[in-house]
């Protein structure tokens, strides 16, 4: 019998270049900004669509009973 015959295979490391890393870090922060501003776009049109907000005069309280 061998000596390794109950031992797994070792797994196979995938080994990334730093630039590769950066590339696909700066994709993914660029997809990010880019869906925000979207959003961000959408949100204030249908902000700015919308009626004013019909103002309310503020109540004057009662004047209490003074002693």
């Amino acid at each position: 019998m061998a000596k390794n015959d109950n031992s797994t295979a070792p797994k196979p490391t995938v080994r990334r270049n730093q630039d590769e890393t950066s590339a696909a870090a700066l994709s993914i922060i660029n997809a990010e900004l880019i869906a925000r501003n979207k959003k961000t776009a959408l949100l204030k049109a249908l902000r700015l669509n919308q009626e004013p907000p019909v103002e309310q005069k503020p109540v004057k309280k009662a004047a209490g009973k003074k002693k």
